[in-house]
């Protein structure tokens, strides 16, 4: 089972890499929570596919440039994948950012029940201040 699991993150992770965001997307349950520090302009607590798209329509509105890599997907037992991404960005003023985030995913039946995000939020959030300021 937890290499079924990995096989659905893996997809959905190429399938954002693609811009294939409708596959990306999909592998959330209708009641799965998608869940990111709400420090972040996009951040909180979203609901199935069309929470989880959302999610990513209000982040990729800060970037000309984002990509998100991810370094490792490893299962962590049954109902659990973790991922640990590299994301290079460009904010809208061009300000270039490096940072890392992991993801843990919790699956029940091939779909995703539960996810949470975790990066360098303050990172983030002075290359977002230096395209306010500009």
């Amino acid at each position: 089972m937890a290499q079924d699991n990995v096989d659905v993150i893996q997809g959905a992770w190429d399938a954002f890499a693609k811009g294939d965001y409708e596959a990306a997307t999909n592998i959330v349950a209708p009641e799965g929570e998608v869940t990111a520090p709400s420090t972040l302009p996009w951040g909180g607590t979203f609901l199935g596919p069309e929470g989880f798209r959302e999610f990513l329509r209000v982040l990729l509105t800060h970037f000309k440039d984002f990509k998100a890599t991810p370094e490792k997907v490893l299962g962590a037992d049954d109902d659990h994948v973790i991922v640990t991404a590299a994301v290079r960005a460009r904010t809208k003023d061009g300000t270039p950012v490096e940072n890392r985030s992991v993801w843990i995913y919790k699956l029940r039946g091939g779909q995703v029940v539960s996810a949470e995000a975790y990066a360098d939020t303050a990172q983030m959030l002075k290359a977002l201040d230096s395209t306010a300021a500009s």
